[in-house]
C-alpha cells in the first residue's frame, strides 16, 4: 500500500473519531450560543440598536480565532502524546507505515474538523448580517482564511506540545497556557511600549478583525471614538499581512518540530 493510500486511512479513522466525539458538538453548541449573545447584548447594552455599518457588526461577530483555537487544541491535544500514552503506538509503529504519513493524515484530520467549525461559525455570522444589513462584506471571505490559517497555526503548536509532552492532559494545559496567556501576555506588554506584535500568535489572532478596516473606523462603525475609550490608541494591531507571517513561523515551525520530536520519542 503506498503513502497516500496510507495517509487516505489515517485522515478518515482520526476524522471519524472527532466527528464522534462530544466535544466537537460541545464546541458547534457554544459558538451558537456566543453570537445569539452577542446578538442580543449589543442592543441591549448599547441602547442605541446595532451599528450603522455592517462591518463593524460583522467584526464583533467574529468570534472564530477564539474558537479555532480552542477547537484546534482540543483535536490535536492528543493526536501524538495519546498514542505513547495509551501505548497504541505498540499496534501502530509495528504495521508498514511511516510515522510521518501517520501524522500528517492526524494533522489534516484535525486542520478538516476545525474548518468544518469555522464554517458553521460563518454561516451564523453571514446569516445574521443578511437579516439585519441585507448584505454581507466580501472581507468575511478574508477574515474565514485567515481563521482558518490561524487554527492551522494553532494546531501545528499543539502538535509540537502533544510531541513534547508525556501525556495528552499536558499537552492540552500547555497548548492552552501557551497560547492564551504566555502569547496574550507578551503581545500586551509589547503593544502597549509601541514595539512589534506580529510574531506573536496572538496578534495574528487579533488581525483578523482588522480586514473590516481599523480601529477607528471599527470605533466610528460603533459611534464612538478613540477619545472615549481612554489609552485605547495605544493599542496596535497588526495588519492582516503581517498577522499571517507571523502565523506562518507557528504554523512551519510547530509541525515540523513535532515531526522531529515524535520520530525521535520511544515508547517505553
Amino acid at each position: 500500500m503506498n503513502s497516500f493510500k496510507q495517509l487516505g486511512i489515517v485522515f478518515n479513522y482520526e476524522f471519524l473519531k472527532h466527528i464522534r466525539r462530544a466535544r466537537l458538538y460541545i464546541i458547534l453548541g457554544i459558538t451558537l450560543a456566543l453570537e445569539v449573545l452577542v446578538l442580543i447584548l449589543i442592543p441591549v447594552l448599547t441602547h442605541k440598536g446595532f451599528p450603522g455599518d455592517v462591518k463593524s457588526m460583522a467584526a464583533l461577530l467574529t468570534i472564530g480565532p477564539s474558537l479555532a483555537g480552542i477547537g484546534a487544541v482540543f483535536f490535536a491535544g492528543d493526536a501524538i502524546a495519546g498514542e505513547y500514552e495509551s501505548k497504541t503506538g505498540f499496534l501502530l509503529f509495528i504495521n508498514p507505515i511511516r510515522r510521518i504519513v501517520l501524522w500528517i493524515g492526524k494533522y489534516l484530520a484535525g486542520l478538516f474538523s476545525v474548518t468544518l467549525l469555522m464554517i458553521f461559525n460563518y454561516i451564523i455570522i453571514a446569516i445574521a448580517l443578511l437579516a439585519i444589513y441585507h448584505t454581507v462584506p466580501w472581507q468575511m471571505y478574508e477574515s474565514f482564511g485567515l481563521a482558518t490559517y490561524y487554527a492551522a497555526a494553532v494546531l501545528s503548536t499543539t502538535f509540537f506540545f502533544s510531541a513534547a509532552s508525556r501525556g495528552s492532559m499536558g499537552a492540552t494545559i500547555m497548548s492552552l497556557l501557551f497560547v492564551w496567556v504566555v502569547s496574550g501576555i507578551l503581545e500586551s506588554v509589547l503593544s502597549f511600549t509601541s514595539n512589534p506584535t506580529w510574531f506573536i500568535l496572538t496578534a495574528g489572532a487579533r488581525s483578523i478583525g482588522t480586514v473590516y478596516g481599523g480601529l477607528q473606523e471599527f470605533l466610528s462603525g460603533l459611534g464612538l471614538s478613540g477619545a472615549d475609550l481612554g489609552n485605547v490608541g495605544n493599542f496596535h494591531i497588526a495588519t492582516p499581512g503581517m498577522g499571517a507571517w507571523g502565523m506562518t513561523i507557528y504554523f512551519v515551525a510547530g509541525f515540523l518540530g513535532s515531526i522531529f520530536l515524535a520520530r525521535r520519542r520511544q515508547l517505553a
